[in-house]
Order: C-alpha cells, then sequence, then structure tokens
C-alpha cells in the first residue's frame, strides 16, 4: 500500500503546477515502495543527462506514477486544501487524476477543498464520489483561538480581558465561509 500527500498553500501560487504536485506524489510512492524500479531510475536519468536542463514533462511523471502504483494492492493520493491550487492549473492537474485513476483501479484519491471544489469532483469524476462536508463547531473555533493565543510570543502583553474579548468574540463572529463547510471531503471510488 502506498499513501501520497500534499498540501496546496495559498502562498505557493507561483510554484505550484499540476507537473509539481504529481512529481511530490510520485516522489513519495517511490520512496515508499523499496527499491526504485529500473525504468523509473532510467526515466530520471535521462532527464538530468538533457542539457536544456528540463525537467519531466507531466506525461511522463503519470506513467512513472501508474507503474509505481499498478503492482500494490492500494493508493491512496490525498490532495489538501485543492481550493487554494492555482485555478489555471487545476483543469490539467484534474485529467492527469483523471488517467492515474483511469488506469489504476487500485488508486483512491482524497481531496479536501471548499465547497465549490465539488463542483468540479463531479465534473471530472461523473457518478464517483462519495462528499462529506465537515463543519467547524463553536467550540472548534474557540479551541483553535485558544490554541493560537497560547503559542502567541507576544502573550505577556495580552490582559486577560482581551484574552476574554477575543475567545468570546471570534467564535461569536467568524464569517459565514468559515462556519459553513470548510472543507469537503471526496473519495473517488475506481
Amino acid at each position: 500500500m502506498a499513501v501520497a500527500c500534499i498540501y496546496c498553500d495559498f502562498h505557493s501560487h507561483k510554484s505550484q503546477s499540476a507537473t509539481a504536485v504529481l512529481a511530490a506524489l510520485l516522489k513519495q510512492v517511490v520512496a515508499g515502495v523499496g527499491p526504485i524500479p529500473e525504468d523509473i531510475k532510467e526515466v530520471f536519468e535521462q532527464a538530468q543527462g538533457k542539457l536544456d536542463g528540463r525537467t519531466l514533462r507531466l506525461t511522463e511523471i503519470e506513467t512513472m506514477f501508474i507503474k509505481s502504483v499498478a503492482p500494490l494492492k492500494r493508493a491512496f493520493i490525498c490532495i489538501d486544501a485543492l481550493d487554494e491550487f492555482p485555478t489555471k492549473h487545476r483543469p490539467e492537474l484534474w485529467d492527469s487524476l483523471q488517467h492515474i485513476v483511469g488506469k489504476c483501479s487500485n488508486v483512491r484519491l482524497f481531496i479536501t477543498g471548499r465547497p465549490y471544489i465539488q463542483v468540479e469532483v463531479k465534473r471530472y469524476f461523473p457518478g464517483y464520489p462519495r462528499l462529506s462536508s465537515i463543519k467547524p463547531t463553536k467550540q472548534d473555533i474557540y479551541g483553535y483561538v485558544s490554541m493560537r493565543l497560547k503559542k502567541d510570543p507576544l502573550s505577556d502583553s495580552m490582559d486577560s480581558g482581551l484574552e476574554a474579548d477575543i475567545l468570546r468574540i471570534i467564535p461569536d463572529n467568524v464569517s459565514g465561509t468559515y462556519v459553513k463547510p470548510v472543507y469537503s471531503e471526496c473519495e473517488i471510488i475506481s
């Protein structure tokens, strides 16, 4: 079995692409399955030997990913916060995930993102996904804010009244974006 995970960070938009995401996932799978298969080694060595410094193409990464997970009983691809992945690159990533899942019936996807990601999941994987919404409760928000306040390096500059106000006001006034389902889990069933 293999599990490969990646977090899409909004602050890393410039470096995030379908190729970068799949390459990071491939690296995890290859590192976890034992000795690197010879054909995968050869592709990497050929790419390194190119004078133009070309990196692997997305199709090459897809092929290596499929070869790496095909012999496994089960492989999971976990992509967290897909809504933070650049919109312009998402169709290419969806196409690659479709190709991988289409070629490997043992691959399962677990994707989190804001509710509008469900529309994309349904478009690229019609009939497959199980979708579940997760909503933070007022207590969840309180716990998170409390934890962050405890880790504040300037906590000595805050009096107990201000801390109490923060812990009372923020959970009550978090915008609807966070009170409504923040993340949706999607498991693609092949």
